[in-house]
């Protein structure tokens, strides 16, 4: 993943000189064109792939279950993939944290969690469970939960339901 951002901030660069020479030579405009539209590109797509996890890190059920134990509590996000990580969220109360998506958070860092519909005017979205985090590296961590907005609502207050629950054995 870190290859892939330093391989484009090469070709942005290499980009910006051969703009700069090709202004300084004055090529035809489509060429310019071309260049003009190629650097925002990338900058968009860098800028929306930037709260995707990186995939090497992420654990698997059994995975989870072999190195954490087996879970207090296992709540399903997307009853189609309940059998995977990416499927169910695994709560564990002693060690005061969740596996969610195949990343182990604290749930004291966890800030806030909700719902989002990742619908546009052209497409039908699904809903999103979206956790809030203090971590600067991963502020957001986001698990599809299918299209029912009421399910969607259910398994966010299941979350954080689970989470009052540790804070409150806290205190």
């Amino acid at each position: 993943m870190k290859k892939e951002i330093v391989v484009s901030e090469i070709v942005i660069s290499i980009a910006a000189v051969v703009a700069i020479l090709l202004i300084a030579v004055q090529v035809n405009a489509f060429v310019l064109f071309a260049l003009v539209l190629f650097v925002p590109i990338v900058f968009y797509r860098k800028q929306k792939h930037k709260d995707e996890t990186d995939s090497s890190h992420l654990l698997s059920l059994e995975e989870a279950t072999a190195q954490y134990g087996e879970p207090d509590d296992c709540i399903v996000a997307d009853a189609t993939r309940g059998n995977e990580t990416a499927g169910c969220i695994l709560v564990y109360r002693r060690k005061r944290m969740m596996v969610v998506a195949g990343e182990t958070v604290s749930t004291d860092n966890i800030t806030d969690v909700t719902t989002v519909n990742m619908a546009t005017p052209y497409t039908v979205g699904q809903y999103q469970l979206v956790l809030t985090t203090k971590e600067p590296d991963r502020e957001y961590i986001r698990m599809e939960v299918g299209m029912d907005a009421g399910w969607a609502k259910d398994v966010a207050t299941e979350v954080i339901d689970a989470i009052k629950e540790l804070r409150k054995d806290e205190a």
